[in-house]
């Protein structure tokens, strides 16, 4: 029998989404494309500060607490299932979602909140040096990156915290800025106060360079292939951005250039009784609390969209 409500992506927004889902009496099936429910929490290594209500714990600790409490309200959750395609339902019929085993999974609506990841250069040797001086996360590796010499590539907020962060733990830092830096105001005061961080704007990384681990960056000014130069470095934290987990659903939504959903002051789509929330819809404030009301906003338009109250 087919759900009244099936949510893709079991991140903030997924996980809210449910639990409304359930308190409002709808029937829900949540698909995961991880092992576990939490999305991009997995990834936070340490504990969000905007995120009201929660003293302690980081990401992870988070995203098992969301886990338990869909398992407490009886939730189904379906794990490392993969979405590989969106059908819109026919004038009469409803929508479906295709997974990556062939298995096709109607229900009388959809909501999409499969979030974001985080963008990679998508430059030789970034992954092959994974683990070996390439690094997405300066909070998570701090230990391992403390006193070498470290690039960090990014001009927004989280690239400027990281390398705050890496001259804390004693690093000296090279901090390259494809455009205009775009952290706001406070970081870059901080940033530009500190003696042990270099920023050079304008600079894009061409190659991650070394053999068994980082030993440099091969560059060249934004817009001009013919320069080229090598900033020397131990390590390399990335930091520029992510992009949304909606290429499976794109050639049927409509989205921005950059693959963002586009959806209505009600969260729906450009497809009958197919909605959208979180990261994945480029919220003006992309956070876990943001991602969390629209959840919750959601389960409660669709319960009107489906029940007519």
């Amino acid at each position: 029998m087919s759900p009244e409500l099936l949510i893709v992506g079991a991140g903030p927004a997924g996980v809210s989404a449910a639990l409304w889902a359930r308190a409002l009496s709808l029937d829900v099936l949540v698909l995961e494309g991880a092992p576990a429910p939490g999305g991009q929490l997995h990834a936070v290594h340490f504990h969000p500060p905007d995120l009201p209500g929660i003293e302690s714990g980081a990401g992870p600790d988070i995203a098992a607490s969301y886990a338990r409490q869909l398992a407490r309200q009886q939730v189904p959750v379906r794990s490392e299932v993969v979405a590989t395609a969106l059908e819109p339902g026919a004038a009469e019929g409803a929508p479906a979602v295709r997974l990556s085993t062939g298995e096709r999974v109607q229900a009388r609506s959809v909501l999409i909140a499969t979030g974001v990841r985080r963008r990679r250069l998508e430059v030789p040797g970034e992954r092959e040096l994974e683990g070996r001086g390439v690094s997405y996360s300066a909070t998570r590796d701090r230990d391992s990156l403390k006193g070498r010499r470290v690039a960090v590539v990014g001009g927004g907020d989280a690239a400027f915290e990281n390398s705050l962060l890496l001259t804390a733990a004693g690093c000296d830092v090279v901090l390259l800025v494809r455009g205009p830096a775009r952290a706001r105001p406070d970081f870059r005061r901080r940033v530009a106060e500190d003696p042990r961080i270099e920023l050079h704007e304008g600079v894009r990384v061409t190659h991650v360079l070394g053999d068994s681990a980082v030993t440099g960056l091969s560059v060249t000014a934004a817009g001009d292939e013919a320069e080229r130069g090598v900033v020397a470095c131990e390590a390399v934290v990335v930091k520029v951005g992510v992009r949304p987990n909606t290429e499976w659903c794109c050639d049927v939504l409509a989205h921005d250039a950059e693959g963002f959903l586009r959806i209505d002051e009600r969260f729906a789509t450009t497809v009958p009784m197919v909605f959208a929330a979180g990261d994945c819809t480029r919220p003006a404030l992309p956070s876990i609390p943001v991602a969390l009301a629209h959840g919750a906003q959601a389960a409660a338009v669709i319960r009107a969209a489906l029940h007519g109250r």
